[in-house]
């Protein structure tokens, strides 16, 4: 980490949330770095926590399967540490009803998300799921470029697929009502930046990457408010 020029990451790697006394090592370890950082779940427990926030945690990805207190109270931790949680939402289990959902969708707006990310329940090939449908005879659509997990191409088990799809659009539109997915980001982004500047850490973004993509030369059309 120390060798990377960018000071703000993607900790890509599920083992945060695995090992109480190796979190606390890393995190003791990555501090001095002064870097933000996004990640995965990360252990619930206030030591950990703790570190994790003066390590650099800027916001975690947390899956929001029920309506339980334990998923509340989960949320609330973060936030009490000052880290910010993106909620990741599975639509189409097959233990879901439609009221399931709904109150699913409720729910959310009462845990103080700060962004939220849902997709529906995808049989990608190769996958028990992909297995498991298929010999059920549920899966109706193979054109793999709707494999997108915003597409519904199975049958769900307790509503039509149609209805799941008008639940998932549902599920975007009701969140993001009173305020656009881009505002709630760029109320995160203000909070890091705001974070670096008092630690000294802050730089501008290098406008001279605002036409690259992956390294190759990229084309765009932005307009300006005068154009």
């Amino acid at each position: 980490m120390a060798a990377i020029d960018n000071n703000r990451l993607f900790i890509v790697d599920n083992s945060l949330a695995q090992n109480k006394e190796w979190e606390k090592e890393l995190f003791t370890a990555i501090a001095p770095l002064k870097k933000k950082w996004i990640s995965h779940t990360i252990e619930d427990d206030p030591e950990v926590l703790d570190l994790a926030a003066k390590a650099g945690a800027w916001y975690v990805y947390q899956a929001v399967y029920d309506t339980s207190d334990y998923i509340k109270e989960r949320v609330k931790r973060y936030h009490d540490y000052g880290i910010g949680v993106e909620g990741t939402i599975l639509l189409g289990l097959d233990n879901q009803t439609e009221d399931d959902i709904k109150r699913l969708i409720d729910f959310l707006g009462e845990i103080d998300l700060d962004l939220a990310e849902f997709t529906v329940m995808t049989p990608f090939p190769h996958t028990k799921g992909y297995d498991d449908l298929l010999r059920q005879g549920r899966i109706f659509d193979f054109d793999w470029n709707h494999y997108n997990a915003g597409q519904v191409v199975f049958q769900p088990k307790h509503m039509s697929p149609e209805r799941l799809q008008e639940l998932y659009d549902y599920a975007w539109k009701s969140f993001y009502a009173d305020e656009s997915q881009e505002q709630k980001m760029f109320r995160l982004f203000c909070n890091v930046a705001l974070r670096e500047m008092e630690e000294g850490t802050y730089r501008p973004r290098d406008r001279r990457l605002a036409n690259k993509s992956f390294g190759k030369d990229v084309v765009r059309n932005i307009k300006t408010v005068n154009s």
